[in-house]
């Protein structure tokens, strides 16, 4: 007669699992409905999130092709191809004037239907050039104000904004804020061109004859681009505007007069 086997070291948790195991499905058959409700509720808020990403994302693309046919009937209605890099000024100065005033209320609308989106901060710099364009320098410094307070302080964006809020200052006559909007839209490590916009705070500073601030600026542009600030001569602007400062400094105190000699002794 055979010896039994004696139990296994596995088999005493095996049938603790099988025990947990059945215990499971005998919960389950008794709550099958709750279990349904709850799978479907899952399903439904996973449907839910798929389609809010969905149409969050349609919704995306259609404003990026909506912001792009405006500046495309732009160009458009100024003479120009969507391929040409630069929108052509036509030799009517009218149909300049009624494009530019077309496309202004157009990137108006836009940012008003588009509020707090990135494309909208974009039709609003859009929007501030063709002012500028248009003459409206008033109505275009008082939004781009408003624009870059109302972004991040490293947005590129903003850059973009006060790069274009000191051309617009200058335009004004208003010099020195021109080159402290300059000087703020280079500051933001974020924005790619930044050199150029502390050679304009430069120039902008050197014409409201504050060389200090003009050669401070020059110095940025140097560290930030070497072969910019070489090209553009920068190191002979900052000698024109150090000139400045020795010419206006207060006039070296003059040496004392040489004691006289003594008469010789007799």
């Amino acid at each position: 007669m055979s010896t039994p086997r004696p139990h296994g070291d596995t088999q005493t948790p095996l049938e603790g699992f099988e025990a947990r195991l059945q215990d499971a499905f005998a919960w389950a058959n008794e709550h099958g409905r709750e279990i349904t409700a709850g799978l479907l509720i899952a399903l439904l808020v996973g449907a839910i999130a798929a389609g809010v990403f969905e149409w969050r994302s349609q919704r995306r693309e259609a404003a990026e092709t909506e912001f792009a046919e405006i500046g495309t009937r732009f160009a458009s209605a100024m003479g120009s191809t969507a391929d040409d890099y630069y929108v052509q000024e036509p030799a009517n100065a009218e149909q300049a004037k009624k494009a530019r005033e077309a496309a202004l209320a157009e990137f108006d609308a836009f940012a008003a239907q588009h509020a707090g989106t990135p494309l909208a901060a974009l039709a609003g710099i859009k929007a501030a050039e063709l002012e500028v364009d248009l003459g409206q320098l008033d109505a275009a410094d008082t939004r781009l104000q408003k624009l870059a307070e109302s972004l991040d302080p490293n947005d590129p964006r903003r850059a973009i904004a006060l790069r274009l809020r000191g051309y617009a200052l200058d335009q004004k006559g208003q010099t020195l804020a021109a080159g402290e909007a300059y000087e703020a839209a280079a500051r933001v490590e974020s924005y790619a061109a930044r050199a150029l916009v502390w050679i304009s705070a430069g120039d902008a500073y050197a014409r409201a004859n504050e060389p200090a601030r003009a050669i401070a600026s020059y110095r940025e542009a140097i560290a930030e681009s070497p072969d910019l600030a070489q090209g553009a001569r920068l190191v002979d602007r900052m000698a024109i505007q150090q000139a400045k400062l020795d010419a206006a400094a207060p006039p070296a105190l003059a040496a004392p007069a040489a004691t006289e000699a003594a008469p010789p002794a007799k």
